[in-house]
């Protein structure tokens, strides 16, 4: 039998013991990241994430699996993972709406659909995208990514203990974001306004309190991270074999 447990489910265990399971399960990959994320969790175990664990299994069990959520995020951020092939099949009744609108040929509307599906693929992991480049350029603040969600809906953790949330577009948070947050310290920030089409680097800047000009985080100094960062591992985006843009763009 399974139970579905996060850290406030064990009302026995101390800072340190929290810290000695972590730093024991950790080994070599122990990391002062992890360290400020575990403090911080201990401080407010309800953020901690929800873990499956067996019935019988104690808090051991829980951080050890917590602890290898947080390495397996670490390594698989976007300069170092494969991406996924689409879980979704292309819907025809698609080709069908734009042909009857624009009258389009077999070939644009081929076209048309591998564009499309290349186009959320690379929605899909601009988040992702973002929270590396932010945990790149604010641990030098202190603060440090919370990798593998091992907070609830908390991106990023400082060493003084404030807690943000990230979101790519203003339009994209969801109710239970807002409900981890509403009523607690929990700060947010999005980097772009969806209906202006404009970006907010600026609140994240003051947010953290950047005043070095060199060290500002932008849309400039994103945009060149994701364009290395895609260019050194193209293997992120996923390009399906049948694309029209597979074969220029594999190393098949």
């Amino acid at each position: 039998m399974q139970k579905k447990v996060n850290l406030s489910d064990f009302k026995d265990l101390n800072k340190a013991e929290l810290i000695e399971l972590v730093k024991n399960e950790a080994g070599e990959s122990d990391s002062q990241s992890l360290l400020v994320v575990a403090n911080r969790i201990f401080d407010i175990p309800e953020i901690s994430c929800i873990i499956e664990i067996k019935a019988d299994e104690d808090v051991t069990e829980y951080v050890k699996k917590w602890t290898k959520k947080f390495s397996q995020g670490f390594l698989n951020r976007p300069s170092q993972k494969t991406g996924n092939q689409m879980g979704t099949k292309h819907d025809a009744i698609l080709d069908e709406i734009i042909s009857a609108r624009i009258g389009s040929t077999t070939e644009d509307l081929k076209a048309i659909k591998y564009a499309h599906r290349l186009s959320m693929s690379a929605e899909n992991i601009t988040g992702l995208l973002l929270e590396e480049y932010m945990a790149d350029k604010l641990i030098d603040y202190n603060w440090h990514c919370c990798w593998g969600a091992t907070m609830n809906k908390i991106d990023f953790c400082n060493e003084n203990g404030r807690l943000l949330q990230i979101k790519n577009s203003s339009n994209t948070e969801n109710s239970s974001s807002k409900t981890v947050r509403e009523g607690t310290v929990i700060e947010h920030w999005f980097r772009r306004l969806a209906k202006k089409g404009t970006t907010n680097w600026d609140a994240l800047n003051d947010l953290i309190n950047i005043t070095k000009e060199s060290d500002k985080l932008s849309e400039d100094s994103f945009m060149f991270f994701v364009r290395n960062t895609v260019s050194n591992n193209p293997g992120l985006l996923f390009i399906e074999s049948d694309n029209p843009w597979y074969a220029t763009n594999t190393d098949d």
